[in-house]
Order: C-alpha cells, then structure tokens, then sequence
C-alpha cells in the first residue's frame, strides 16, 4: 500500500479543512449528476402543472421516455419503451391514472396525474422530460366537437362522480328522427352483449347504477354514475361510441340566422345551409361500423326530406355521403320556402346559415 502523503507545509487543521472541502465538492458534484439524470421540465411548464392541479386534482402530462427512439423502429425497440413505461407507472403508482394512458411507441407517454406524480415526476430518473400534455384534447374516441366531453370533464371538477348516458357501440338497428326531435329505434339491437363486454373490462369496477330494467327496448343508450377513472376509461373503450351527461343536449338552443330572411326579401331567395342535430347515436367520428354508418345517413336524409317537404321545397338534392353522415343539406330556396322553414322551427334542425354571396346553385321551386 502506497505511504500516506504528507503536507508539511499546512498550518495545523489543513488537512481537515481541505477534506471537509472536498466532501463538499463530492456533493456538489453528486446532486449535479442527480439533476443531470431527473426528468427535465422548465420552469414556468412546472407552474402551470402545479396550478392545474391545485384547480382540478390532476393533470395530463406528456412523458418523453426517449429522445432518440423516433430514430429505430423494431419490435424489440417497441418492448424496452413499454418496459420503461411500465416501470414509470409503477414507481408512480396511484399517481398515475390507470385510464387515459397513450403510448405512441415513438418515446413518449401521456396519462393523467396528481400532485404527487408531478413532484416525482421531477426527481424520477426512468424519464428524459415531461411537460404538460398539449395534445390531451385530442385523445380518445369521443372528441364530438358537441361539448359533451367538456362538461363531464368540468362536473368531475366539482364532484367525485356524475351521472352521464353511455352510447353503446352497437350494431343498432334502424332509426327515426321524429319531429319532436326525440330518436326512435325501429327494431332489436344488441345492447345487452355489448354491455356485458363493457362491464368486463378493468376500470368496469368505477361504473356504477347500471339498471338494464330501465332500458326494456334495448336502445343503445344505458344511464349510468361514473368518476374519472371510469370517464378516461370509456372514451377509449371500443365498446362505447359516446359519454354525454345525463340527458345532455347537442347545443340546447338551434341557430337560425335571421339575415337569411334578409337576404332572401332582398334578392328573392337565398342559399342556405340546413343542420340537423342527429339522432342520440349521432356522430361524425370515423369509428362507426358501416352498418351504423348506413343507418345514421338514412335517418338524416329522411329527416332533410320530411323538413323540406312541409317547407314547400320539392326535392332533396343528392347528398354526398359525408353531408349524409353529418346531416347538412346546402341548396337554394324561396323567399316563401325560407319563411315556411322560419317559421315551422322543427325540432330536428340545430342549425340554418346562410350563403350571401348566391351563385351555382340551382333553386329548388
């Protein structure tokens, strides 16, 4: 073993001092390398997750795993990031919603969390950098554009639970829009098995209130008293089409442009717009079945048709599928024709605008 070193030329206590120093260097350093390897976040993002969450209880983050992983795709590449994020949950624990997760396989994770995953969110060593979710929105099968999704999310705010109608994600059968604006289901659908399904999947345990007595015609709307963790759960499941509150109502109030009126007094007709509110099953997202898909268009063309009729309008024109799915008609009538629809208000429609700069339609007398 080498001899000690000696310094003979330190005034006594030197040597203690210059190793206390030292030992505070070694820390220094230490938690260095410790920031160094923390999931980084600047500090203002830090701020606004904190005030998220001091709002709500929770927040959506978005978890950068691996920076570099866009650059390799592989199945084994695919495997250590699920790995990685399976060890980020657990080290979370119930700080990391169960439901609501996404994975894009590209190196980056989005879940909901709490207070306590952000604070360990900012220590954890298994992450490159989390921020707040921009794309939080965006995520899941129900985004109806409706403000459905908004106000569950803003109830479970105010409460732990709310009440909210589930639209199954049957193979329903045909549908009418009648005229006072209510849906009715003209045969059987398979309700009940597409529930049982619902009701065996994992967060099924946060769903409460389900009574299938309530439901004796089988439509493909069950009431039922969720939380979050069931909410986050359903907008991704496959087996629901839509999570509405209980007996919510697609924009309350229907839109009628009144200067469609003025254009039509002044230049003798007008072009206009028509759209419908859509039955309960209504949905412009791509994810229906074909055969749901055939059914909502031939509703809402039924619909268009018994409207334009009782308005004195003769044909409907040619839908295309897409105006079919949404239910918008887009033509030329009458100043008489506009003013019968004025005045007729039917229930069905949610929306009448108006084109005022008319040309390249024909009128429809």
């Amino acid at each position: 073993m080498a001899p000690p070193i000696h310094f003979p030329y330190l005034p006594s206590g030197g040597v203690a001092r210059i190793r206390a120093r030292g030992a505070s260097l070694l820390a220094a350093l230490a938690a260095v390398a410790f920031q160094a390897t923390a999931a980084e976040i600047l500090p203002y993002e830090l701020a606004m997750l904190q005030q998220q969450v001091q709002r709500t209880g929770w927040v959506r983050v978005m978890v950068t795993l691996d920076r570099s992983a866009w650059r390799t795709r592989s199945e084994e590449q695919t495997l250590r990031l699920q790995a990685l994020a399976d060890r980020l949950y657990a080290e979370l624990g119930d700080s990391a919603f169960p439901t609501g997760r996404r994975n894009n396989g590209l190196g980056w994770i989005g879940f909901y969390t709490d207070s306590a995953g952000i604070a360990m969110l900012s220590r954890t060593a298994l992450a490159e950098k989390f921020s707040m979710d921009p794309t939080g929105r965006s995520w899941g099968r129900e985004r109806a554009g409706d403000g459905s999704f908004e106000a569950i999310d803003d109830a479970l705010v105010a409460s732990p639970t709310v009440e909210v109608d589930l639209v199954l994600a049957t193979e329903e059968p045909p549908y009418t829009l009648l005229p006072d604006g209510s849906t009715r289901f003209d045969g059987p659908s398979e309700v009940n098995e597409v529930l049982d399904r619902l009701l065996a999947e994992p967060f099924a345990q946060h769903i409460q209130g389900i009574d299938r007595r309530q439901n004796p015609q089988l439509a493909p709307v069950v009431q039922a008293k969720i939380d979050r963790v069931a909410f986050f759960g359903l907008v991704e499941s496959v087996h629901v089409r839509a999570v509405r509150p209980r007996g919510f109502v697609r924009q309350p109030s229907a839109i009628w442009h009144e200067d469609a009126l003025q254009v039509a007094a002044r230049e003798g007709r007008a072009e206009i717009h028509i759209l419908l509110r859509g039955g309960v099953t209504y949905t412009h997202l791509p994810h229906q079945s074909p055969k749901a898909r055939l059914y909502q268009m031939d509703a809402n063309t039924r619909a268009l048709d018994e409207i334009l009729k009782a308005a004195g309008v003769g044909a409907l024109p040619v839908l295309s599928e897409v105006d079919a799915q949404m239910g918008l008609v887009h033509l030329v009538v009458t100043r008489h024709q506009l003013e019968k629809l004025f005045a007729q208000r039917d229930p069905r429609i949610l929306s009448v605008d108006v084109n005022k700069a008319i040309g390249g339609l024909a009128s429809n007398n």
